[in-house]
């Protein structure tokens, strides 16, 4: 929304000499400003040049022009109105005012008369203001043209608009202290942020540490330690010393039980010290780095200080929840570890170091190594698997024993929520922890997943519907993936992955309770059929014989 007002500005016949800098900082700064030009040419010391203005929108309302300029401020009508710190309730009347506005393809509305639009201007669209709010597109409105074309107001409507006027400048001071201590904020963790990178290239050994040992050159001579848990924990519940040396940089971990905790003896005789990858060990001895290498900024300390102790309490309270609230359902493929029997966790993979997503048995074995089997090879041999089980007879995926029962699904949700609320409740300073956002992202992906099995149906969710109508596409597609990862947790009872080899036992197997049913369907039908076709055939041969 603009207005047209011719501004007055007197041409200058002769000026005295000006600078060539001051002259081209002059016209840059005037052919910034969008509805005017500047000189037409560019000007020499010493000689005549003249200044073009031409009518142009209103500059915004947060320029603050001079009320001599504009007769009616329609910027600030609209700012007004628009402004996200006001409800729709105290609008009243105005909920119901037509607006006029376009939008960009960045979001952003203008009015149609805008210049500030571009080229990708959308059309011109007429709603409510209170359906313009409801968009949200208030909260994106141009500066220049305050958003959109509003109607005339009548003097009792700016009587209400000056009343409005009121309540804003309260809020705009409250926002903007509140911006501020976010920024302040923001900036201390920028700064938390950095000492811990420092104080975990230090703990790993990870690049040059150059810097570091020239800080150390000026710091007492002495050995720092703290008291950790075992990296054998639960196995070893004794209690560990780190110890970090402020001149060498040295980080060490010693178990009292058995110096051997936490380290590995490989084939070639070098030592390979685990006990840096266990988080719990990870975040006291990054605290004990920091210690030393913070200098008096305890920026560190306001925003990680109490990383470890939430990061066993989170770990400990949802162990504590899983054990008095037993999961009433699984919606996932369930992976066995081959060597130890236990369930294998889902890792999704890291695209930045190109690591693929993998099923992880997080216990290291007899062979002091820990076990892992890749998504992909596993989503393989399942589907390979699968389909000569089901070549010929895919309307068995829709059968109703694979389907969850509606009430575990209700139980599940619930139970999903609830974690999702223990694991906020207790996050604190470790929620940068990158294991329990993985977690959380599960669980919040999960419970999305049950959602859309209660109002779609969980074979239209797993789209084995689709397979069932249409097998023949789906069978040509099956090595980019004929299954989802929903589907193959219906059809797969479980799959156990060894070193070198992966098991997989369906709910199809011909041991199984549900196979023995819809084979001996399959049977009756057949035989059904066959019977007929014997009678057809009978029936022509006796009208042969005739």
């Amino acid at each position: 929304m603009r207005a047209n007002i011719p501004l007055k500005i007197e041409e200058p016949l002769f000026p005295p000499p000006v600078p060539v800098g001051l002259v081209i900082g002059i016209r840059s700064i005037v052919s910034r400003h969008k509805g005017r030009r500047a000189l037409t040419r560019s000007p020499i010391p010493g000689r005549a040049f003249r200044k073009r203005v031409v009518c142009g929108s209103i500059p915004s309302i947060r320029q603050r022009p001079s009320p001599v300029q504009i007769e009616e401020p329609f910027i600030r009508t609209a700012e007004i109105l628009l402004s996200p710190l006001l409800t729709l309730d105290e609008l009243g009347p105005f909920r119901e005012a037509c607006v006029t506005y376009s939008v960009r393809q960045n979001g952003r509305s203008h009015s149609p008369s805008c210049r500030q639009q571009g080229k990708d201007r959308g059309e011109s669209m007429t709603t409510t203001l209170a359906e313009f709010r409801a968009r949200r597109y208030h909260e994106r409105a141009c500066r220049t043209c305050g958003g959109a074309d509003l109607p005339e107001l009548t003097s009792h409507e700016r009587t209400e608009i000056g009343k409005l006027v009121d309540l804003l400048p309260d809020r705009e001071e409250a926002v903007r202290r509140r911006q501020a201590a976010e920024r302040a904020y923001a900036a201390r963790v920028r700064a938390a942020e950095a000492i811990d990178e420092r104080a975990d290239r230090i703990l790993n050994g990870w690049g040059s540490l150059a810097d570091e040992r020239r800080r150390a050159e000026g710091r007492p001579a002495g050995v720092l330690t703290a008291v950790t848990a075992c990296s054998q924990y639960p196995d070893c519940d004794a209690e560990a010393e780190l110890s970090f040396d402020q001149r060498t940089l040295e980080v060490g971990f010693r178990c009292p039980v058995d110096p051997a905790h936490g380290r590995f003896l490989r084939e070639d005789g070098k030592t390979r010290e685990l006990w840096r990858f266990d988080s719990h060990i990870r975040y006291d001895a990054l605290a004990l780095i920091v210690t030393a290498i913070a200098d008096g900024d305890d920026s560190w300390a306001e925003v990680y200080g109490t990383r470890a102790h939430d990061h066993r309490k989170v770990i400990a309270e949802l162990r504590a929840f899983d054990e008095t609230n037993p999961q009433p359902m699984e919606l996932g493929v369930n992976v066995l570890c081959g060597l130890c029997g236990r369930v294998m966790d889902v890792w999704d993979g890291d695209a930045k170091y190109e690591l693929p997503p993998a099923y992880s048995c997080d216990r290291r074995h007899a062979d002091g190594r820990y076990h892992h089997a890749d998504k992909a090879e596993v989503d393989t041999m399942i589907d390979y698997t699968l389909l000569p089980q089901l070549h010929g007879r895919f309307q068995w995926v829709l059968s109703p024993e694979l389907a969850p029962d509606p009430a575990s699904l209700v139980s599940y949700a619930d139970h999903l929520q609830a974690k999702i609320n223990t694991y906020d409740t207790h996050i604190g300073a470790a929620k940068a922890d990158g294991s329990l956002k993985h977690q959380r992202e599960r669980l919040t992906t999960r419970l999305a997943l049950v959602r859309a099995i209660q109002e779609q149906g969980v074979f239209t969710v797993a789209r084995l519907d689709a397979l069932v109508r249409d097998p023949w596409t789906a069978t040509s597609q099956h090595r980019r993936g004929m299954f989802t990862d929903l589907g193959r947790a219906l059809l797969v009872e479980r799959v156990v992955c060894h070193r070198d080899d992966i098991e997989v036992f369906t709910r199809f197997d011909e041991d199984t309770a549900l196979y023995r049913r819809l084979r001996a369907e399959d049977l009756r039908e057949q035989i059904a059929a066959a019977r007929s076709q014997l009678r057809r055939l009978e029936e022509e041969l006796a009208r042969l014989g005739e």
